[in-house]
C-alpha cells in the first residue's frame, strides 16, 4: 500500500500458498518501492518505508544480509529499490495501533484466510 498524505494512492495484492512472514514482508517492501518507482514519485516526494518488521526494514537500509542463500536475491532486490527511492525507514510496532499498519496486516490476514474485505469509507 501507497500512501500520500495520509490517504491510500496505490494498493497491491497476493497471495502465495507456501511461503514464510519474512518473504511476504520483503516482497510487499518491494513491490510498494517498485511501484513508487515506476510511477517516479520518488523524484518529487520523500519515500519512507514504513513497517513493523525491523527486518525487512534493516535489509532495505543495508543494514542487515540474511545467511540462507533463498533470501539473497530477494534482499538485493529490496535494497536496491530502496536505495534507488532514497527511501528512509520508520518501524511502527506491529498491532501498535498505527492506522496504515493495522490496514496492510488486516488485508494480509483476509487474503490468508481467502476472504474479501468490503471497502470502508474514510
Amino acid at each position: 500500500m501507497v500512501v500520500r498524505d495520509d490517504a491510500e494512492v496505490l494498493r497491491g495484492e497476493g497471495a502465495v500458498a507456501a511461503t514464510t512472514s519474512l518473504i511476504m514482508e520483503l516482497e510487499a517492501a518491494l513491490a510498494g518501492l517498485r511501484a513508487v518507482l515506476g510511477k517516479r514519485w520518488h523524484e518529487r516526494h520523500e519515500v519512507v518505508l514504513i513497517s513493523d518488521s525491523s527486518i525487512a526494514l534493516d535489509i532495505a537500509a543495508g543494514r542487515f544480509t540474511p545467511k540462507p542463500p533463498q533470501y539473497a536475491e530477494l534482499c538485493a532486490a529490496l535494497r536496491k529499490a530502496a536505495a534507488r527511492a532514497k527511501a528512509s525507514t520508520k518501524w511502527v510496532r506491529a498491532h501498535g495501533g498505527h492506522r496504515w499498519n493495522e490496514e496492510v496486516d488486516a488485508r494480509a490476514r483476509a487474503a490468508r484466510l481467502g476472504l474479501r474485505i468490503v471497502e470502508r469509507r474514510r
